[in-house]
């Protein structure tokens, strides 16, 4: 299919389709801070689970949404993209309202392990959303002219951004201190009230999008089955190790997941308050960044940037590998160097829809987003029990004098897989569309 420019409906200027689109994204993230993240697993973590068992709960969501490489077929039964995720999202969060229940002791079934229950929800939740999610992206795809996708995209990330730089240290530490005026039970249902208002603004996300055109998909291979499709995606080159290198990337990623939140409460004992102030470190260089992102996306391209940012960022376990309860300060070098993702994130997902068909994308955003969660859900899952067998074992790994204890040798392996991602980019082309045709 030859490279073109899909221009966005005449009565939906880029400015008007941005406004609301940054609008959206701000009630959706709000929303989304105060149901996921820190705020749930510091809840989930009460129940005492396994590392095992707590990586499990991680990589529900990225499994879950795994299913999104679905979505071409189901915005079909749906009649739309922006249908399917307008009702794909309402039904997700209704399965989510499960979780802040679990909160009350009365509510909890005999017999059933509450934390089993809020993994379950968790899933259904995020299987939901990652077909809403895939067809909201391919829809705003359409939305914007692709020479402005850049800018386009890194305004979205920048609203996120915002929002999750402001919202949860706010709504953390205003909880804290209002549960020292408050009983003991407050606890319970203090979370129940932040999760549900979560639920709330992220529905609320819909108004702004409301009047926005759904545009139907223009491509000839619009008429194929979705699995026919593969086969032509996998035979370009340049989508195929984009693909892989967003896979690896993926992999190493996960493998560390479990480890680095155990490591900082369990080990280092952050908290909460102060895992969202690290996370705000990373949030505020990711802002800036996120918009040169843009800039050079339009105007240069995608891979250089992103292969820089990704090896530039890859020491930051190094931190991590270094912290002791007494230097736990040093994991502000670790989210300091994340905020590289301001780049990654906007650059590796255009570099997708540049290689993709226009307004046919949602088999190739699916490969790209959510095979990639599914991988990192798998190897977390993986590092949670290679974890706790190194834990039970008290293992040791001395290298060159160097002695590492078994969160440093989870580190270290996440470590050589995040350096080596990059490599799968050399050679990949920016111009011209997957064929497809």
């Amino acid at each position: 299919m030859a490279n073109q420019d899909v221009s966005p409906p005449a009565s939906a200027s880029i400015a008007r389709v941005t406004r609301r689109v940054v609008i959206g994204q701000m009630l959706f993230s709000t929303g989304n801070v105060l149901s996921t993240g820190g705020f749930l697993y510091y809840f989930a973590n009460e129940f005492r689970p396994s590392a095992a068992l707590f990586a499990l709960l991680q990589v529900a969501p990225e499994v879950a949404e795994s299913l999104g490489v679905f979505a071409r077929p189901v915005v079909d039964t749906f009649g739309g993209r922006k249908r399917a995720w307008m009702a794909l999202l309402i039904i997700g969060r209704l399965a989510a309202l499960v979780i802040p229940a679990m909160a009350f002791p009365a509510l909890r079934p005999e017999g059933v392990d509450p934390f089993w229950i809020i993994v379950t929800s968790v899933a259904v939740w995020y299987a939901c959303q990652g077909l809403s999610f895939v067809a909201y992206l391919s829809w705003l795809s359409d939305l914007a002219p692709e020479r402005q996708w850049g800018r386009f995209f890194a305004a979205r990330q920048m609203s996120t951004i915002v929002v999750s730089l402001i919202v949860p240290v706010a709504a953390a530490m205003t909880r804290e201190r209002w549960l020292k005026q408050l009983p003991d039970g407050a606890r319970d249902w203090s979370f129940a009230a932040i999760f549900i208002a979560g639920g709330v603004l992220a529905l609320g996300s819909i108004v702004p999008l409301w009047r926005l055109p759904d545009v139907p998909r223009r491509t000839a291979s619009s008429s194929l089955q979705s699995w026919s499709l593969l086969p032509r995606i996998l035979a370009d080159r340049s989508l195929r190790r984009v693909l892989a290198g967003s896979w690896w990337l993926a992999l190493a990623q996960g493998l560390s997941q479990a480890a680095i939140f155990k490591f900082q409460v369990e080990v280092l004992h952050v908290p909460l308050s102060r895992y969202y102030v690290l996370s705000s470190v990373m949030l505020v260089l990711q802002l800036p960044l996120a918009v040169l992102a843009g800039r050079m996306s339009d105007r240069y391209g995608d891979r250089r940037p992103l292969m820089l940012a990704l090896w530039t960022v890859s020491p930051a376990l190094l931190f991590l590998m270094s912290a002791t309860p007494q230097t736990w300060w040093l994991l502000f070098g670790a989210y300091a160097l994340w905020g590289l993702f301001g780049i990654i994130n906007v650059c590796q997902q255009n570099l997708v829809l540049r290689l993709a068909p226009a307004t046919d994308n949602t088999l190739q955003l699916g490969l790209f987003r959510q095979v990639g969660g599914l991988l990192a859900g798998l190897a977390g899952l993986c590092g949670g029990l290679w974890l706790d067998d190194l834990l039970l074992d008290s293992a040791s790994v001395n290298i060159a004098g160097l002695v590492l204890g078994p969160f440093q040798i989870v580190f270290a392996a996440s470590l050589l897989g995040r350096i080596t991602a990059p490599l799968w980019f050399l050679g990949v082309r920016e111009s011209g569309r997957s064929g497809c045709a």
